[in-house]
């Protein structure tokens, strides 16, 4: 979308808000009626096209979106983002309109979610509208969302607060942006039709490869998997235990990313489908992983997407999900009761 289209939007975004004001405005009174239907940042819309970066903070944590010609990206890894996430973030962050005026009160912001931001268990959000030169261009606090709370036809809202105003708001409108990477990236690093996964692997440096292979199907038609060089005394776990093991690594995603750095690989996993596509997951010391197609399959738009997607990155994976690539025998077998 180019900074053209933005203007389109937030010009039909005004429109929508002035039209919702007029109603809103023929059966109220005294304060709320003064106030109903004004914008709470009147002036992003008009400079909807100076800004470059979007920078969300709750709490510890934060994201930064930047804009990099007519693309975006996340600020420091440069991870691009999805399309239109930016200028919607703009868009309806500028089209909230005051509804309802709510507490003043700080011990209840906490209620509604619209607490300083930087706090340590804070739950709302700031996000925040920079131009090139870093200068502020409009900035809100979000707190709680209210779906069906406005009445009628009139809309889902959302509880906010201006950083450097005690009085809070139940607004006509919802922004959708959040600090957690969701939201404005796709964070799949393997995103594949399970049913065809036929074999994974095992293996940490210097250590012996641990297999799981499918071998056909169940009592109950499910694939069926087993586990290759179980040790006596031991016997493989359940049915369901084997397929996970190999068919939870055709669908990984990340909670953070980066520029591959490299480093030393402390475990290499491998997931094979059923026409001949093959990549490894790369574990570094420190806990990043590295996809890499080590053999293409018969589907050339699949195995270019996955290299298209996944070279040059490195990805944090949730502790569940590592641990999934470093399955061993231990996790897969059990004692043999005599």
């Amino acid at each position: 979308m180019t900074p053209r289209s933005v203007i389109v939007l937030a010009v039909a975004a005004a429109i929508s808000v002035a039209g919702a004001a007029w109603q809103l405005e023929a059966n109220t009174s005294g304060y709320e009626e003064a106030q109903r239907g004004q914008r709470l940042l009147p002036d992003l819309l008009p400079k909807a096209n100076d800004v470059t970066a979007i920078v969300l903070t709750q709490a510890d944590k934060s994201v930064r979106i930047e804009r990099e010609g007519t693309s975006y990206v996340i600020g420091g890894s440069g991870y691009p983002v999805k399309g239109g996430k930016f200028q919607t973030a703009i868009v309806a962050t500028a089209s909230l309109e005051k509804f309802d005026a709510k507490t003043a009160r700080a011990d209840k912001y906490p209620l509604i979610e619209v607490e300083a931001p930087d706090g340590k268990d804070a739950k709302s959000r700031l996000i925040r509208f920079e131009d090139a030169g870093g200068g502020n261009v409009g900035e809100i606090i979000l707190g709680k969302k209210a779906r069906g709370r406005l009445g009628g036809a009139i809309g889902d809202g959302q509880y906010v607060r201006l950083p450097n105003s005690g009085q809070s708001w139940l607004a006509r409108g919802v922004v959708d942006a959040d600090v957690k990477l969701e939201t404005w990236v796709d964070t799949a690093v393997t995103d594949m039709n399970v049913d065809h996964v036929v074999r994974a692997t095992f293996q940490p440096a210097g250590g012996p490869e641990l297999m799981v292979r499918r071998t056909g199907v169940t009592e109950g038609g499910q694939p069926k998997f087993e586990v290759n060089g179980v040790p006596d005394g031991r016997t493989p776990k359940n049915d369901l235990t084997l397929r996970y093991a190999a068919t939870d690594l055709g669908n990984v995603s990340f909670v953070d990313v980066r520029k591959d750095q490299g480093g030393d690989v402390v475990q290499r996993t491998r997931l094979m489908m059923a026409d001949g596509l093959t990549t490894e997951f790369r574990i570094t010391a420190d806990d990043w992983v590295s996809l890499h197609v080590v053999n293409d399959g018969k589907d050339k738009i699949t195995t270019k997407d996955i290299k298209d997607r996944t070279g040059g990155w490195q990805y944090k994976l949730a502790d569940y999900k590592l641990k999934q690539l470093r399955l061993t025998m231990a996790d897969l077998t059990e004692d043999k009761v005599e």
